[in-house]
C-alpha cells in the first residue's frame, strides 16, 4: 500500500474537509505517525469521522493502518538515502537538547524530596523502556535507595497491589498508552504511591495518572517499537534524576558507595 500515491491519485475525489487531511499526509507525513487520531483532528480544524473517512477512501481500514502504511513508506525513504554515523549523532544530540530544554527545576527538586522520603522506589517500564527503567534501577540502588525494575506486566500489577504511600514509582514510556503499564500504574496510585512518568508525550494517559511529569524527546516507531534515541533520551533524565539525587545527599551517598567499594573490590582483578 502507497499512502502517498494513492492519496495524489484519489485527491480530487475527496470532499473539502477530507483535501484537509490529504495535505497534511502529504505535506507533515512524518509528524503525522507519531499523532493521536484526536490530535490530528485538532491540528487540522476536521472531526475525528471525518480523517477516519479520508482513510477508508483511500483503501485503509482506519486511522491506525495509515500511520501504520505511511510510516512504512517513510522508513524506505530514510533507508534509500542513508543516514549513515553524522546524522545519528546529530539526531541523539538534538533528542537530548530537546530533553534538557524541557526539564523544570522546580519539578527536579520535588522528586528528589519524593526519592529521598520513599521507602521503596519501583521503575516501571516494558520493552525497549524496561531497560531504561533497569538502569535507572542499577544507578539509584548504589546510592543507597531500596530500589527495584519491575519490567513484566504482571509483576508490575502484583508489586502495585502492594504499594503504600511509602512507595514512588517511576515509570518510564515513551508513548505514555501502553495498556498494562497503565493499569499498573493507577492501580499503585490508587494504593496511595507517588507516580513520576517518564514520557514523551504530555497529554498521555501516564501523564495524566503522574504527580510529576518528564518530557522526553522521541516519538513512538510502530516498525522499531523502542528505538536507541528514545533509550538515550530517557537514560538521560533518569541520570539527571539520579546525579542530583547524589549531588544533594552527598554525605549520605558517600558512605553507601565506600561500604559497596569495600564489598566489591574482591571481585576486580587489580
Amino acid at each position: 500500500m502507497q499512502v502517498i500515491a494513492q492519496t495524489k491519485t484519489l485527491y480530487p475525489s475527496l470532499t473539502k474537509s477530507e483535501r484537509k487531511v490529504a495535505d497534511f499526509v502529504l505535506e507533515h507525513g512524518g509528524e503525522l505517525v507519531h499523532m493521536t487520531l484526536s490530535e490530528l483532528a485538532r491540528r487540522i480544524g476536521v472531526g475525528e469521522a471525518t480523517v477516519v473517512r479520508f482513510c477508508q477512501k483511500i483503501d485503509l481500514g482506519g486511522f491506525q493502518e495509515l500511520k501504520f502504511y505511511l510510516e512504512l513508506e517513510i522508513d524506505e525513504s530514510k533507508q534509500d538515502a542513508g543516514e549513515g554515523p553524522e546524522g545519528i549523532k546529530q539526531n541523539l544530540i538534538d533528542n537530548i537538547e530537546f530533553t534538557y530544554s524541557m526539564l523544570s527545576q522546580g519539578e527536579l527538586e520535588q522528586v528528589l524530596d519524593a526519592i529521598h522520603d520513599a521507602e521503596e522506589v519501583f521503575f516501571y517500564g516494558i520493552g525497549t523502556s524496561g531497560l531504561s527503567a533497569s538502569m535507572g534501577e542499577a544507578r539509584l540502588f548504589r546510592y543507597g535507595k531500596r530500589t527495584r525494575a519491575v519490567t513484566d506486566s504482571h509483576v508490575q500489577m502484583m508489586q502495585s497491589s502492594l504499594c503504600d504511600s511509602s512507595s514512588l514509582l517511576i515509570a518510564v514510556s515513551v508513548s505514555g498508552e501502553t495498556k498494562d503499564l497503565i493499569e499498573s500504574v493507577g492501580a499503585a496510585r490508587s494504593a496511595g504511591a507517588q507516580v513520576v512518568a517518564i514520557t514523551s508525550y504530555a497529554n498521555s494517559s501516564l501523564a495524566k495518572l503522574a504527580d510529576h511529569v518528564f518530557i522526553t524527546y522521541d516519538k513512538m516507531s510502530f516498525l522499531e517499537g523502542g528505538t536507541f534515541s528514545s533509550a538515550v533520551s530517557q537514560i538521560y533524565v533518569l541520570d539527571v534524576i539520579t546525579t542530583s539525587y547524589a549531588l544533594r545527599y552527598s554525605d549520605d551517598v558517600a558512605r553507601v558507595q565506600e561500604k559497596i567499594g569495600w564489598s566489591m573490590m574482591s571481585k576486580v582483578n587489580v
